[in-house]
């Protein structure tokens, strides 16, 4: 028993001098890692302090070149948007539209895209790109999807996930667009933004289908104001007379009910007259939001802003020109040391115990 113990104790006694060993091992690790780090500051600083002369010679023309850039050949680009909200199913016409004006642009035929746009050449030639893409509001995104989630099965629900829904909404669900525009200059041609709605609003098939659709809204909502007239007629032309008591004079015949019946029938006439009035709320924004094929939600601003802006190229310049010098010094440096002594090594300290 008195030999078990005497086992047991060696054995913890070695576990504690293995562990006692890997820590040193870590903490030499650690410190050497220290003194390396700051005998390569030191040397940098050295190497700074020495050659400074020629690194501040290299700060200094870097620093002209990159003023020299920036005055004469650097070249800003400005950038602007225009957000429209197209109808009756005009989205994928004008994505066409937008792709095929930026083909003319990459094939710089300017005289067919002025033409087109009713800009001058000087005007097409500062469009330097265009593009359109649809404006996500993650808000609807997370509404339409919930709508989905409850129409679909118990396997597609379970299945489909948010992230692989919002990958596969077609653009033309979206109900804003935006366009971006990338100029050479901030001037924005003034015929651009009605040229690349005129092109839409004078399509015969969107035009038809945009008067076919008021007009049946304009035949609704004489429908229900008229509807909205003979119940307001029966609730508040005679105030504090009861609708049974109306003779001939109100409404060509006489309704005789007793008082039980005619609360309930005011009750009717009261939710018939809410929900008529919200139908006519909807068919008053439906007539506004549809009388353009396309609405503009927000136009072009006067003058463009930069989407490249200036970096102060002469600091720029100045900072890579001295790096570079400073790099080829310390190579030189290691290239001296090693020539001096072909085994040369960084020399860590050792710790034992």
């Amino acid at each position: 028993m008195i030999e078990k113990n005497s086992k047991d104790e060696i054995d913890v006694l070695s576990l504690f001098s293995l562990i006692g060993k890997k820590t040193n091992s870590l903490l030499v690790l650690i410190i050497n890692f220290f003194i390396s780090f700051l005998n390569l500051i030191v040397s940098l600083l050295y190497l700074v302090k020495r050659n400074y002369l020629i690194l501040l010679i290299s700060l200094l023309i870097g620093s002209l070149i990159g003023y020299f850039y920036e005055k004469n050949l650097y070249f800003p680009q400005y950038q602007t948007t225009l957000t429209l909200s197209p109808n009756f199913g005009s989205t994928y016409h004008l994505y066409e539209n937008i792709k095929f004006y930026q083909s003319l642009i990459e094939q710089e035929d300017f005289e067919k895209l002025s033409d087109i746009l009713k800009i001058d050449s000087t005007e097409a030639k500062s469009l330097l790109s265009i593009s359109i893409e649809p404006y996500k509001n993650e808000k609807l995104n997370l509404e339409g999807f919930e709508k989905l989630l409850n129409m679909a099965d118990s396997t597609t629900a379970l299945t489909l996930t948010y992230s692989e829904y919002a990958n596969k909404i077609p653009f033309e669900s979206y109900i804003s667009h935006v366009i971006k525009l990338n100029l050479s200059n901030n001037k924005i041609p003034p015929q651009l933004e009605h040229s690349i709605i005129t092109a839409l609003e004078k399509n015969k098939y969107y035009r038809d289908k945009k008067n076919t659709y008021l007009k049946n809204l304009k035949i609704k909502r004489e429908y229900v104001e008229a509807s909205i007239q003979k119940i307001d007629t029966l609730l508040f032309a005679k105030k504090g007379t009861d609708i049974g008591d109306f003779n001939s004079k109100n409404l060509g015949t006489t309704i005789l009910l007793d008082k039980n019946q005619n609360t309930n029938l005011e009750l009717k006439l009261f939710d018939n007259y809410s929900t008529l009035n919200n139908e006519l709320i909807y068919i008053n924004n439906e007539l506004n939001k549809k009388a353009n094929i396309i609405n503009i939600i927000s136009s072009f601003p006067m003058i463009a802003e930069i989407s490249n802006e200036n970096k102060s190229y002469n600091i720029v310049f100045g900072l890579f020109l001295f790096l570079f010098t400073l790099i080829i010094i310390l190579f030189k440096r290691i290239n001296a040391l090693l020539g001096q002594d072909p085994n040369f090594k960084i020399k860590l300290v050792n710790y034992k115990k």
